[in-house]
């Protein structure tokens, strides 16, 4: 009788607490992510591709460089090549070039990392802003639809 009253109990606890859970459902489109690669290198910064949909956006970004490398995701139409430079030599003002969006920093030799971030439609810029590595090169556009 005893081993009854506890089952029922046990019983009773998962009907309340399934009682108060919601399934959900979406579709498959708004469920997944675009997925970019992201090859860090010295001194460049490639993606896979060069636009991607509006929505979240899953990069993967692979150090093949000997450096530790960071990308920082900014939202701005300027031109790569003559970004702002900021009060530390060798870097770049990342305030004065847009809107930050996010970014993922000291990613070693060999290292991996990966985010999700909700893109609006526009031009991105991806920058390696570490003393000097945007001026030899590490910086990317992407084109966001």
């Amino acid at each position: 009788m005893h081993r009854f009253r506890l089952g029922l109990l046990a019983l009773s606890a998962l009907l309340a607490v399934g009682a108060g859970y919601t399934v959900t459902t979406q579709t498959a489109s708004a469920q997944a992510s675009t997925r970019l690669v992201l090859t860090l290198s010295e001194f460049a910064i490639q993606a896979e591709r060069p636009a991607v949909p509006a929505g979240d956006v899953t990069f993967d970004l692979v150090n093949t460089g000997e450096d530790t490398h960071e990308v920082i995701v900014i939202k701005s139409d300027q031109d790569i090549t003559k970004l702002p430079p900021s009060a530390v030599k060798g870097e770049v003002d990342e305030a004065a070039v847009g809107e930050y969006i996010g970014g993922w920093e000291d990613i070693p030799s060999a290292g991996l990392a990966s985010g999700t971030l909700s893109l609006a439609p526009g031009r991105y810029i991806l920058l390696c802003n570490l003393t000097k590595h945007y001026e030899q090169g590490m910086v990317a556009t992407l084109l966001v639809e």
